[in-house]
């Protein structure tokens, strides 16, 4: 009852499962229980009350799996809480890639910056936001994230009252790029990230994150390839860094659903694709991420 959890926060879904301990992780894994999924119902589906709605369900559903349905209740003084990491889809947050010398900025200051940043592009009043933020290496990048602090504070009351604690939460694009590492092997090339409501691509230099974008998608846009390459296309043309950069010379990595690649095959020197996991919804891999 008292094992730690891993969530998977989707626009759509809800998926919470089994997060072993990380010596346990290194070991040859157990036989876990089948992670509980939540479905938004789709009148609320991308809205933040039925977001917290579905991980309220979804956290009770765990707690019945892991104490048993037929088990006597447990008196509410002696429940532990359980300690959870939690990946976001980022349609419910923004990211930006800042670019400036921030080699001898203190973190207050870095943060102004951020918010600043978030206020102007989205016209969002600062005191709504919660913003992380990294300072790349050789300090002229500081990559930034943003989400609603009514959403981040609904999840951790929705969680407490599930007598789960969140000890990590996190959108994933950062999660993604942390794990790609040198995917680009030093040189130029344009990460794309594929979801069903949002397209985002970082441009990288030398292993470095040097710009971003995104686009938002409409129904029937994440399954048309020749849609997906031109908004490549847009996005290549807003976040390339040197204007004698082409995209004929440029490589493009695609991660998220699957797709053809001959429209893009047109447009850029080389595509690769990364491999998904096969039958395997969002926010399960959102999950995923999390453990």
């Amino acid at each position: 009852m008292n094992s730690p959890v891993a969530i998977g926060v989707g626009t759509r879904e809800i998926v919470v499962g089994a997060r072993a301990p990380r010596l346990l992780r290194l070991r040859k894994p157990a036989v876990a229980a089948e992670p509980a999924s939540v479905a938004i119902p789709e009148a609320q589906c991308c809205t933040e009350s039925g977001a917290l709605d579905a991980l309220r369900a979804a956290l009770a559903d765990t707690l019945i799996a892991t104490s048993g349905a037929d088990a006597a209740p447990v008196p509410q003084e002696v429940v532990q809480k359980r300690s959870a990491y939690m990946v976001l889809d980022d349609f419910w947050g923004n990211h930006a890639i800042l670019r400036g010398d921030f080699r001898t900025l203190r973190a207050r200051e870095l943060e102004e910056i951020v918010l600043a940043h978030f206020t102007d592009t989205y016209g969002i009043d600062g005191a709504s936001l919660v913003v992380r933020f990294s300072v790349q290496r050789g300090g002229r990048a500081l990559f930034a994230s943003a989400m609603s602090r009514a959403l981040h504070d609904g999840i951790h009351d929705v969680s407490a009252s599930e007598h789960v604690e969140i000890s990590r939460l996190r959108l994933c694009l950062p999660e993604m790029l942390n794990r790609i590492g040198d995917a680009a092997e030093g040189g130029e090339a344009l990460l794309v990230f594929v979801a069903d409501e949002l397209m985002q691509a970082v441009m990288t230099e030398q292993n470095r994150w040097v710009a971003y974008d995104a686009q938002r998608l409409f129904p029937g846009d994440a399954g048309d390839a020749s849609r997906l390459a031109d908004l490549a296309e847009q996005l290549f043309e807003r976040s390339a860094t040197r204007m004698n950069l082409r995209q004929g010379d440029c490589k493009i990595y695609l991660f998220g659903v699957e797709t053809e690649l001959a429209p893009f095959e047109a447009r850029f020197a080389t595509v690769i694709r990364q491999a998904l996991p096969v039958d395997s919804s969002p926010a399960h891999r959102l999950m995923e991420c999390a453990q």
